[in-house]
């Protein structure tokens, strides 16, 4: 499905002539899986807008090593935080499947949310739900075992029953800070209960509830 800016919430609420002000202005591009969107480092010259398809972050370790940060899905805006701190992109995203996007310039942006309160309020809102979001993995990381964190992404994902895993095994343990062998164990484990199903690209959660309770179960204490 492809969307339009106005189905990003930070344009939620915008009058039809803002947004086909904003849709004048934005430069749209179509591009294959693989292409490299933007690369960590570089200038954040625009705000890059993904209307279909699904995207990864990732950085590049000392090792030489890509971390998977996230798997991001349309309707989403990317570094936001950079745009309006004038800084560098924090991550190279990389489209996992086709995408459109639209690049809006950053000073149309900004300009923006200069002039619209509504949207400088809800864009606060979303960088105030990322940061939530940051503080509550790196909270699981530190007081939660693997098995409770890996049942905790697919509880949060298994809404069809079906979970895409779009950067593979590798990717899931990235984004909750645990290697591909020690996720690839705890969904062993979860299948052998008759909790899951692992097939080639994806995981069928058999036993939510069951998955559930395990999320909710902490760390046992050292």
């Amino acid at each position: 499905m492809t969307y339009t800016l106005a189905d990003l919430p930070m344009f939620g609420g915008l009058d039809d002539g803002r947004l086909r002000g904003l849709e004048a202005l934005a430069r749209r591009r179509r591009y294959p899986a693989g292409q490299v969107l933007c690369t960590e480092g570089d200038p954040a010259e625009h705000l890059i807008v993904l209307l279909d398809g699904r995207v990864k972050a990732g950085r590049v370790s000392a090792e030489g090593r890509e971390v998977v940060l996230a798997v991001e899905s349309a309707p989403v805006a990317f570094d936001k935080t950079a745009l309006l701190v004038d800084g560098p992109h924090r991550a190279t995203r990389s489209a996992l499947t086709a995408v459109e996007v639209a690049y809006l310039p950053r000073s149309t942006v900004l300009e923006l949310v200069a002039a619209e309160p509504s949207v400088a309020a809800r864009l606060l809102r979303t960088l105030a739900a990322t940061v939530r979001d940051l503080d509550e993995r790196l909270t699981d990381a530190a007081v939660r075992d693997v098995p409770s964190r890996v049942a905790t992404w697919l509880v949060r994902r298994c809404a069809g029953g079906r979970v895409p895993l779009h950067a593979g095994q590798a990717g899931l343990g990235a984004e909750i800070g645990a290697t591909r062998v020690s996720v690839n164990r705890a969904l062993r484990g979860f299948e052998r209960r008759g909790l899951i199903e692992i097939r080639a690209g994806e995981v069928i959660v058999v036993d939510p509830q069951a998955l559930a309770r395990l999320a909710t179960i902490p760390a046992p204490a050292p």
